[in-house]
């Protein structure tokens, strides 16, 4: 993708007329609200977005979205580097009524003034591409973490003798006994 940056805007009255494209680089720091969900403000995003409309007459912005990011590990809360790779298919509506008529093979996007602001178009994207859960899958805190398959034991560490004592059965034995 091209390293300059992507415009804060387009006017889509122009670039669905012209069946344009645009290409470039984002800032995090245009990105406020994925900025609260990284662990560090650091990473790229690139963009490749392209304009459309089709036989009947939808406009479509379809492309792609790639980002390295750092996220939280959820195990460790230490920083772990992501990679975002999306692709884009929105179909542009002018209120939540066209939203509801979309076809189930494009993203509506609600678009009310002239100006698409392609920051929140990609931070929109990212952030429901976040994954829920995100951990080292090797590194530091995969080896420290372990479950255990037994409620109430930790791993490895209680013997048969342990839980046989701690049995709430051997007062009722001792009871049947005496």
């Amino acid at each position: 993708m091209s390293d300059s940056p992507l415009p804060d805007y387009v006017d889509a009255r122009k670039i669905f007329a012209q069946r344009g494209s645009v290409k470039g680089l984002l800032s995090l720091e245009r990105l406020s609200r994925l900025l609260g969900s990284l662990a560090r403000p650091e990473g790229e995003v690139s963009v490749f977005l392209d304009f459309q409309v089709d036989d009947s007459g939808r406009k479509i912005i379809a492309g792609q979205v790639v980002a390295k990011l750092s996220v939280a590990c959820q195990r460790c809360l230490e920083p772990l580097t992501i990679t975002i790779d999306e692709q884009i298919n929105l179909l542009l509506v002018a209120d939540e009524a066209g939203a509801k008529k979309a076809d189930p093979e494009f993203d509506p996007w609600i678009a009310g003034e002239q100006k698409i602001d392609l920051a929140e178009l990609v931070e929109e994207q990212l952030l429901l591409s976040l994954p829920i859960v995100s951990f080292h899958g090797d590194g530091p805190c995969s080896d420290r973490v372990r479950f255990s398959t037994e409620a109430g034991r930790d791993s490895g560490t209680s013997s048969k003798d342990e839980l046989s004592a701690e049995s709430p059965f051997k007062v009722l034995e001792a009871l049947k006994k005496s």
